[in-house]
């Protein structure tokens, strides 16, 4: 007997899939799912699982605990747990009807640590009709193993993946976040307007107020990477510009682009595109 046959309804469904050598190489995919209406005194408890999951509560509640953090799923409500550390899922006393999915993939720890930088949380979806239907289909077609299914399910897996990011980013742009919006702006006028020249932190929030320490945060928060990083690519990018279009030497463009030294804008180049300066400016010639 299951240890989850006596807690969920006869109507339930769960699906396996055992990947092909093809799904291993894709971003995403699913080992399996289901559709649970569990009884009141349903329990998940786990020291472990090796997979990503992905809860969405339709009716009822339930309550997360994931990351030392106790969470209430409510209806339409969405979170997703790493299962390699310890966690546990149960119902609040209630029937709890949710969608549930374990993912794995080479690209689902990247989205999860995008979905969350700092803790886990719940999501909530608004468009919960047209996310229920995504679920839906994704769940149905956990049995199908063919090229184009494959392929399909890693795509919608990332589309459901991006919309809960969409949904968490808004929700914090209504939040603080958005009081910060416009002077994450003028920071990057400023780079923009600067570059070429000796740049700082302090250099960067002489006209905002903002401290360092929440300004480095919120800038990598909402800008996907830190504010030297931005800097650093946007130097290169105008590099890669004066390599293709100018006759300009190296060192010359190290100057012009803001990097310390010829050396350093080598090295830097080198970094974020596996080439050096003068081997991207030949493959343009």
């Amino acid at each position: 007997m299951s240890k989850y046959e006596e807690k969920i309804t006869d109507n339930s469904l769960w699906y396996t899939a055992t990947p092909t050598p093809l799904t291993l190489t894709l971003p995403f995919y699913i080992t399996e799912a289901g559709h649970f209406r569990a009884e009141a005194d349903y329990k998940v408890e786990r020291d472990e699982h090796d997979s990503y999951l992905l809860l969405y509560t339709i009716k009822g509640s339930g309550t997360v605990v994931s990351d030392k953090v106790s969470l209430a799923a409510l209806p339409h409500n969405a979170v997703m747990i790493n299962c390699h550390n310890y966690h546990k899922y149960f119902s609040n006393n209630e029937e709890w009807e949710f969608i549930w999915i374990h993912l794995k993939g080479s690209a689902v720890a990247a989205m999860f640590d995008i979905l969350y930088p700092n803790a886990v949380n719940i999501i909530s979806v608004k468009d919960f009709l047209s996310f229920e239907q995504q679920l839906s289909e994704l769940i149905c077609n956990v049995t199908k193993n063919d090229v184009l299914s494959s392929i399909s399910t890693s795509s919608q897996i990332h589309d459901v993946l991006n919309t809960l990011v969409i949904y968490t980013i808004e929700n914090e742009q209504k939040s603080q976040k958005r009081q910060h919006s416009d002077d994450i702006n003028v920071v990057i006028d400023f780079i923009q307007n600067n570059y070429s020249d000796s740049i700082s932190i302090d250099d960067m929030i002489q006209n905002i107020h903002i401290s360092k320490y929440h300004f480095i945060r919120l800038f990598r928060r909402i800008m996907g990477t830190t504010p030297y990083n931005y800097l650093t690519n946007y130097r290169i990018n105008k590099s890669k510009l004066l390599l293709r279009t100018t006759n300009k030497s190296i060192s010359e463009i190290s100057e012009e682009c803001g990097f310390l030294d010829t050396s350093n804008f080598i090295s830097q180049f080198k970094k974020n595109t596996n080439q050096k300066p003068t081997d991207y400016r030949r493959d343009f010639t």
